[in-house]
């Protein structure tokens, strides 16, 4: 999407907003858009990489309030359709160190010191967690929604994995979106993964899942001395409670934040929660 295209989506908010693709990693370049405030603020940037193939439809209404207050980068991982990839797509293109080698090279690009906020989504939040981790990615916080250990695939995508990609269409009609329907509580969060589904880039999606089904994130975690909050929705079916405590308890400074939904976490209200969150972290 370009500038024009966003701010409609997003309903004109009251911000300037900047869409441009940045080069990261390898050769790939990432689309980025950044939103700045008219107004002035003093709260520091937030680095928002949302999750696994998500589009922007699903993070809209939360944009363009949060964008309305301070400024934020929005950065979309290299197995989403806007990336620019050269070249023959490799499983290993997409393996976990190679996001967090993105974000870093972006990041740099952009004159971002780690005076961040760093928001980020199921992949998203994986990925930031493993460059803290890792010490690439820096920041004065992190609000993660839903991060994962693990990546669990279920029964059905298993002949999904092993098709050719071109098969993914009918596979996705025929076995993922009922089995969705089935498995996801909250209405809205089903749209959300059908939009994400039907607009994936298919081969990419292809090559991620491989690269990242056997992926299991440390269990130490005390290099990480940042606050970090790990947002939970008790409605959230597909993304498993057990994981968050756990990654919340491996931390120094880590705790739970439970909201009423997953829905929630992407609508203007979570602010209020993330807001009130950093602001005792900072008192600490």
């Amino acid at each position: 999407m370009n500038t024009t295209e966003v701010a409609t989506l997003l309903d004109n908010p009251d911000c300037q907003i900047e869409a441009r693709h940045i080069s990261a990693a390898d050769g790939v370049d990432l689309m980025v858009y950044s939103f700045k405030p008219n107004q002035p603020s003093t709260s520091r940037p937030v680095v928002f990489i949302p999750g696994w193939t998500s589009v922007m439809e699903g993070w809209a209404p939360l944009l363009s309030a949060w964008g309305e207050k301070r400024e934020i980068h929005y950065i979309e991982t290299r197995e989403k359709r806007s990336a620019k990839i050269a070249g023959k797509l490799r499983v290993q293109d997409f393996a976990m160190i190679n996001h967090v080698e993105d974000l870093k090279t972006v990041v740099d690009a952009l004159n971002l010191d780690s005076n961040v906020l760093w928001f980020g989504s199921s992949l998203g939040a994986t990925v930031i967690l493993h460059g803290m981790m890792d010490g690439l990615l820096e920041g004065e916080a992190a609000f993660l929604i839903a991060p994962n250990t693990k990546f669990r695939f279920a029964t059905w995508m298993l002949p999904v994995i092993a098709a050719p990609w071109w098969c993914y269409p009918p596979l996705i009609r025929i076995l993922g979106l009922p089995y969705l329907k089935w498995r996801l509580k909250e209405p809205k969060q089903y749209i959300r993964y059908r939009r994400t589904l039907t607009q994936a880039h298919l081969l990419r999606l292809k090559r991620s899942v491989k690269a990242n089904r056997r992926y299991d994130l440390p269990e130490n975690l005390d290099s990480i001395h940042a606050p970090v909050a790990i947002c939970v929705a008790a409605s959230d079916t597909l993304h498993t409670g057990d994981d968050s405590l756990g990654i919340a308890n491996s931390l120094l400074n880590g705790c739970i934040v439970e909201v009423p939904s997953n829905q929630y976490a992407h609508e203007p209200e979570v602010i209020a929660d993330i807001d009130a969150w950093e602001e005792n972290a900072s008192g600490q």
